[in-house]
């Protein structure tokens, strides 16, 4: 959380090759920064995108919140303070609510301006022809992996968001995720002044994986280091979705593997030519990581 007074650091480069981890936070949350390290270590291997700062979102909360009234952001730090007097129950809450719709609507209406719309033209246009791809959409909060919560959860992924106008309509929603009625009271017991919630927004061209999970360097049982931590399944978005996913232990040294678990979902999640996901029949296939794969 920022000091009071202080806003987030306002970036004019997207290019999240120039984001490392240390980042997070100050420019972008844990994804985009995160993001610009693999980048840095792995270069195209890691699919082409790039950042929307934190700072685009907090000036946009200087515009009014209704035609010749406060900013939006005085509305929230009044609105809050005054929330803060009532007694917790319905009524506090259902008065919160009431706000978070409004703040929501605002956002979904918002224009950036002209200045903003011509560089996400021209960051999308260096990804290729629009209408020819994909990115998917994803917001990066100040407030997640913090100690004692993990608010990433609630906020949103708009998968596989194809044309720049539909790009446009995608931000506005990842940028009034947050605000949700759930992400609210996710995150009310952490925070003392709830107005310093800030999202960054990660655009990354879609990649039609055939393959795809979580690794984990740890054995997550355990936390013994030296082990791999593995659940994969077909298509894209694996083992992050509720999906029964092949589970692996795999010991880095010795190149030894534990299967723990089969992979049963019935379907994959594949990218639409026209935008967003499908979901397909798997294959059925008792292994889906060949040795070949593991090595890697």
């Amino acid at each position: 959380q920022l000091p009071a007074g202080e806003t987030p650091l306002v970036a004019d480069d997207w290019n999240p090759a120039d984001l490392r981890a240390e980042d997070s936070g100050r420019i972008s949350g844990p994804k985009g920064a995160n993001l610009g390290q693999l980048r840095a270590a792995f270069g195209a291997a890691v699919p082409d995108g790039f950042v929307i700062p934190f700072g685009v979102f907090r000036r946009l909360l200087d515009l009014p919140f209704e035609p010749g009234g406060p900013s939006v952001w005085d509305r929230m730090r009044q609105t809050y303070t005054a929330l803060a007097k009532l007694p917790e129950g319905p009524a506090r809450d259902r008065e919160a609510f009431a706000f978070l719709a409004r703040l929501r609507a605002w956002i979904a209406h918002v224009d950036p301006g002209p200045e903003f719309r011509s560089e996400l033209r021209a960051h999308l246009d260096e990804l290729g022809q629009d209408g020819t791809f994909g990115v998917f959409v994803r917001s990066d909060t100040n407030v997640e992996d913090l100690p004692g919560f993990t608010g990433a959860g609630p906020n949103l992924t708009v998968p596989n968001v194809v044309g720049y106008a539909n790009v446009i309509t995608a931000l506005r929603e990842v940028w009034a995720s947050p605000f949700s009625e759930r992400s609210y009271g996710w995150r009310q017991n952490h925070m003392e002044e709830p107005e310093y919630v800030f999202p960054a927004v990660v655009v990354q061209r879609s990649f039609p994986s055939e393959k795809s999970g979580v690794m984990v360097t740890a054995d997550v049982d355990t936390g013994r280091m030296g082990w791999l931590s593995i659940a994969v399944n077909e298509g894209v978005g694996g083992a992050v979705d509720g999906q029964a996913s092949e589970s692996l232990l795999v010991n880095a040294d010795a190149r030894a593997v534990r299967l723990l678990a089969q992979a049963t979902a019935p379907t994959k999640t594949v990218l639409s030519p026209a935008g967003g996901i499908a979901h397909e029949p798997a294959s059925g296939s008792e292994q889906l990581l060949a040795p070949r794969e593991i090595d890697q």
